[in-house]
C-alpha cells in the first residue's frame, strides 16, 4: 500500500509499505479521507515527542474510512482511555496512564486501529453524513471537553482567541450551551467564518469565560488580560509561557488546561457533526493526494483550514 512516511523535520515521504495485519480485536480501516490540522502541521516543522517517537513514522490522525471486515464505514479516535489506571478510575480518563502510543498512519491507503482504541472509541459514521465531515470528531471532542472543562454555562459570554479550524468548533461547542460566543483576533475572512458557527466578532473584553486556542505566546498573554475579575480563562493551545499572577491573585481568575477527549465527548462529537446544526463543510478549504501534503505543510496557502487528503 502506500503511506506517507515521517522522517523528521519537514521530511515526510510516499512509499510503498506492507498493509498492516489485524490481530485480535484489531480493526482495519481503507481510508476514505484524511484531514490535515495544526498539530500534524507543527509536527511536520518541528517534530513531536508524543505523537512521532520511532521514526520513520506514520503520519496523520484524522480520518474516515470502511472497516475491511465488515464494509461499514467508520472513525475512531486517536487513543483509549484504559478505564483501569488511577487517572481513570477518578474518572480523569484524559490522563490515562496508558493513553500512548497514540494512533497515527491515516496519510496511508489502509490504517491499522489497535484493539484497545476499537473497543471504546472505533465508531460508526451515521448514514448520509460525508466522510470528510465524520473525520473531524477527534478535533470536534477535544473542543467538546475543552469547553465543559471551562464549565461554561447558558447566558455567560464567550471569547474564543484564534478562529482557526479548532477556535471555530470551540465558538460552535460554546454557542451550543447557549452562551453568547466572540471571535477574537485572527484574519476578518476567519472572524466572519466564526459567524456561521455561533460567534461574532469583537474584542472579548470583559467576557466571562475566555478561550486561548492560537497556540501563541501572545495569545496567552492576552487571554489572562481579556477575562473579567472572577472569570475563568482555559488554555486550549499548547504553549510554554510565563503567566503575570497579579489578576490571578487579586482579581481571583481561574486558569485551567485542557488536553485531549473522552469516549463520551468523540460520541458527542459525531452526534453533533451528524446533526447538520453548522455548515462543517466549510472547514475543508483544500483536497490534495499524499504526494502534495509535504508542500501544503511547507507552504500553506492563507485560506487553508483543513484539506481533506485522498490516498
Amino acid at each position: 500500500m502506500r503511506a506517507l512516511l515521517y522522517y523528521g523535520p519537514g521530511d515526510v515521504r510516499v512509499e510503498e509499505a506492507p498493509r498492516p495485519e489485524p490481530g485480535p480485536g484489531d480493526v482495519l480501516v481503507q481510508v476514505e479521507v484524511a484531514l490535515t490540522d495544526g498539530t500534524d502541521a507543527k509536527a511536520f516543522r518541528r517534530g513531536h515527542p508524543l505523537l512521532l517517537e520511532n521514526l520513520p513514522s506514520p503520519f496523520g490522525h484524522e480520518f474516515c474510512g470502511i472497516d475491511v471486515a465488515t464494509g461499514r464505514r467508520v472513525v475512531a479516535a486517536n487513543s483509549a482511555p484504559c478505564g483501569q489506571c488511577s487517572p481513570c478510575l477518578r474518572g480523569e480518563e484524559t490522563l490515562c496512564e496508558h493513553l500512548r502510543p497514540f494512533l497515527n498512519g491515516a496519510y496511508a491507503e489502509y490504517l491499522l486501529v489497535p484493539a484497545r482504541i476499537a473497543e471504546r472509541n472505533l465508531l460508526t459514521v451515521p448514514a448520509g453524513l460525508a466522510a470528510e465531515i465524520a473525520a473531524m470528531v477527534e478535533p470536534l471532542a477535544c473542543c467538546l471537553r475543552g469547553i465543559e472543562r471551562a464549565e461554561v454555562e447558558s447566558g455567560q459570554t464567550v471569547a474564543v482567541l484564534g478562529p482557526g479550524p479548532m477556535g471555530v468548533m470551540l465558538c460552535a461547542a460554546a454557542r451550543d450551551t447557549g452562551a453568547r460566543v466572540v471571535a477574537v483576533g485572527g484574519r476578518p475572512e476567519r472572524r466572519e467564518l466564526a459567524r456561521d458557527f455561533g460567534a461574532e466578532p469583537g474584542d472579548g473584553r470583559g467576557a466571562d469565560v475566555v478561550v486561548e486556542a492560537a497556540g501563541t505566546a501572545e495569545s496567552w498573554q492576552d487571554a489572562v488580560e481579556l477575562v473579567r475579575s472572577g472569570g475563568t480563562v482555559l488554555f486550549f493551545g499548547g504553549r510554554e509561557r510565563a503567566i503575570d499572577t497579579f489578576r490571578l491573585h487579586y482579581e481571583e481568575l481561574t486558569l485551567r488546561g485542557a488536553f485531549h477527549h473522552t469516549p463520551r465527548h468523540v460520541r458527542a462529537a459525531l452526534a453533533f457533526l451528524a446533526s447538520g446544526a453548522h455548515p462543517w463543510e466549510r472547514l475543508v478549504t483544500h483536497r490534495v493526494g499524499l504526494e502534495q501534503v509535504a508542500g501544503l505543510f511547507a507552504d500553506p496557502p492563507p485560506d487553508l483550514l483543513k484539506a481533506a487528503v485522498l490516498p
